[in-house]
């Protein structure tokens, strides 16, 4: 899966681009090998086949590169959702399919994401899920359920992060369609269909 790198506005120069794209790719690639914390900027470097000065002209550290680099990947998936609204429109969460199909395509970048629960890049990344949750649950007026809106943030975003857990590390033969129609289900049920007529 080819992520799209832009800046919003299609103003970012070419050179700027491809090395900020060798930089975050050289982290994707390092993450499921070490681990975010393990991980150097001298690393990065290394597998970017960039200089530590030409490092720093783009990212402050590590971690404004980490944090750009999921920016990245949540913007693609944004791109996606969007563009398949009509098609997803009947469905409880629209995030979900988008992020399983991610998922599939950086097999190994998940799995290190979300196998280990002591790295920054982790919590940031169940954060993210997080609002996303919040953000379609908002949307949807699950609220007006009587059910805390918050609780079932962190049902559904935990439940969603075990089995994309699961689905990344397990041998199965499910789809991404597959996984994600499976959540749907169970995500309607757990909050109990609280969806607007």
């Amino acid at each position: 899966m080819k992520i799209e790198r832009t800046d919003g506005t299609n103003t970012i120069d070419r050179r700027v681009a491809r090395t900020r794209a060798l930089l975050q790719d050289a982290l994707i690639a390092l993450i499921p090998e070490r681990g975010y914390a393990a991980v150097s900027v001298d690393d990065i470097c290394r597998q970017a086949n960039v200089g530590r000065s030409t490092f720093y002209t783009h990212y402050a550290d590590k971690d404004a590169l980490r944090s750009a680099t999921m920016e990245v990947h949540l913007r693609s998936l944004s791109r996606r959702h969007v563009s398949a609204g009509r098609e997803t429109s009947n469905r409880l969460f629209e995030f979900s399919l988008p992020m399983f199909e991610h998922a599939h395509a950086f097999r190994s970048l998940h799995h290190a994401l979300l196998a280990s629960s002591h790295d920054t890049i982790h919590d940031e990344f169940r954060e993210r899920i997080r609002r996303a949750v919040r953000a379609e649950l908002a949307e949807k007026r699950i609220g007006d359920t009587g059910m805390p809106v918050e609780f079932a943030v962190q049902f559904i975003a935990g439940a969603f992060l075990a089995v994309l857990a699961w689905w990344v590390a397990a041998d199965t033969n499910l789809s991404p369609a597959q996984g994600d129609e499976l959540f749907q289900r169970m995500a309607e049920k757990g909050i109990g269909g609280g969806r607007d007529p």
